[in-house]
């Protein structure tokens, strides 16, 4: 498992937000075309929820919201994108889940 480059906290109630913008990454007519989301380490009573979907209609942005976990465990979302020319790209996001 990698390291994240950014880390966000949230508590196990709170269900959050979070945006990426890939526009800077992708040629100016370049559309995402698939997103995956793999939470690592699963945790079965309490397992880590993320829902995603495009926030545009250049399909260049994506917005995810993610929910529950167990209390003081790390989590690694590792997100996975492919474009419509082709290019496969992942950014591993950090969430730390407090009481």
């Amino acid at each position: 498992m990698s390291n994240p480059a950014k880390i966000y906290r949230k508590t196990v109630i709170e269900r959050r937000r979070l945006y990426i913008d890939y526009s800077c990454w992708l040629e100016d007519t370049e559309q995402l075309t698939t997103f995956q989301a793999t939470v690592v380490p699963y945790t079965a009573d309490a397992p880590l929820t993320v829902s995603a979907a495009y926030t545009d209609a250049a399909q260049k942005k994506l917005a995810m919201f993610v929910g529950a976990g167990q209390a003081n465990t790390d989590y690694t979302i590792q997100m996975v994108t492919q474009t419509d020319s082709g290019q496969v790209k992942r950014d591993d996001i950090g969430i730390r889940v407090t009481p």
